[in-house]
């Protein structure tokens, strides 16, 4: 190891490495003062070569940034849900409500465009918890409002629903296993499993109500049958098949969090 006489005698590493870091900090004469003790010390801990390899790149010891975040993806899957899926299957509830031309009534209009609305918030990247809660004010409104309409709505109007919504009858029932499977495939982690079930059993119950209130109105014999069978029965199984697999996933996914 050199010392600091041999280094003033001889090496020529100290004056340039000296100059570089005067050149760095501005100069002045405390430094001036200071430089038998910073060649001393730069001595000791670096040798010759790497002495060389600061003077000739001082950026060499910086270490290197952090790579950048990517800016986050369209349609791209919020932590623990089905971003995906869940749209594909919005898109077919509002394809069939409008193909089947059952957007005349005014309960799958109501669901579709909340639906419709759900698909704008995932592509907009909006929070998941506020999309799940927002879908879950859309089943339990959408029956709900199912119940007042057969109170106000004339015997003729209903009549004539009740015949569009039996024409389109593969329409219907496709259109409520897409909106029960949209509802279902929410995470443990947006909406918890007790208040997507009691959603799901609510609407499935209030629908019912309704239905029996127009057989009752009207003495109809098709209903209620025909709406448990064709509407809420694939409902409810497509949201429990959903909700399965949804909670499946997400316990995978847990030991890697």
């Amino acid at each position: 190891m050199n010392t600091p006489g041999e280094l003033q005698a001889g090496s020529p590493l100290p004056l340039p490495l000296l100059e570089h870091r005067q050149e760095q900090a501005g100069g002045g004469g405390d430094f001036e003062g200071a430089a038998p003790h910073v060649a001393q010390v730069a001595v000791e801990v670096f040798s010759g070569d790497e002495l060389m390899a600061l003077m000739s790149d001082p950026s060499a010891s910086v270490p290197p940034s952090p790579p950048a975040t990517p800016a986050p993806l369209l349609f791209a899957a919020h932590p623990g849900v089905i971003a995906p899926i869940q749209v594909t299957l919005a898109v077919v509830v509002v394809c069939v409500a409008f193909l089947a031309e059952l957007y005349t009534v005014p309960v799958i209009l109501f669901a579709a465009a909340g639906v419709a609305v759900m698909s704008v918030a995932y592509m907009a990247q909006a929070s998941p918890r506020i999309v799940a809660r927002a879908v879950m004010l859309l089943v339990v409104c959408a029956p709900t409002l199912r119940v007042v309409d057969v109170l106000v709505r004339s015997p003729a109007a209903l009549i004539d629903e009740l015949d569009k919504l039996e024409d389109a009858r593969l329409g219907m029932v496709a259109l409520f296993v897409a909106g029960g499977a949209t509802f279902g495939a929410f995470s443990p982690s947006t909406l918890s499993c007790k208040c997507k079930l009691r959603a799901a059993a609510y609407s499935v119950c209030a629908a019912t109500c309704g239905d029996s209130i127009f057989r009752v109105r009207m003495g109809d014999e098709r209903m209620p049958a025909f709406a448990i069978l064709n509407g809420a029965l694939p409902f409810f199984a497509a949201v429990l098949i959903a909700h399965g697999a949804s909670r499946q996933l997400y316990q995978a996914r847990l030991p890697a969090l």
